[in-house]
């Protein structure tokens, strides 16, 4: 029996990091997340990268979840990342994350609906 919750995809191609949340996220799988991120991001070695984090399908989070999402950008906000884009849909959540993760404010991050605009906008900001 697995305690995490959420279903997660991470991969780099070129220097972009995909990350693809899907369903619920309890704190085990908001930590499972931040590692497999942190652990691409430590094999980049220093060099810049993007995000592109789609949140289309991620019905919602436990408030530890959206901790250690908080605990997660403020350490990310020391390292080379130029830009984030975020697809996501739902108006609430985006608001929750906004609220519960103060940490964010200080990146270049932009929202949208799709992931073909977050990509455009993503490439422009290199």
């Amino acid at each position: 029996m697995t305690i995490e919750h959420g279903d997660n995809t991470i991969i780099l191609k070129d220097n972009i990091i995909h990350i693809t949340l899907k369903g619920s996220f309890n704190e085990y799988g908001a930590e499972e997340v931040s590692q497999k991120t942190a652990a691409i991001i430590k094999s980049l070695n220093q060099s810049n990268f993007l995000i592109l984090v789609n949140l289309s399908n991620l019905n919602g989070a436990t408030p530890d979840a959206f901790n250690i999402s908080n605990k997660f950008n403020e350490w990310l906000n020391g390292q080379n990342m130029v830009a984030k884009a975020i697809v996501i849909t739902s108006q609430v959540i985006k608001s929750i994350d906004q609220q519960w993760v103060p940490s964010k404010a200080a990146q270049n991050i932009e929202y949208f609906d799709n992931e073909d605009d977050a990509l455009t906008w993503l490439k422009a900001q290199l």
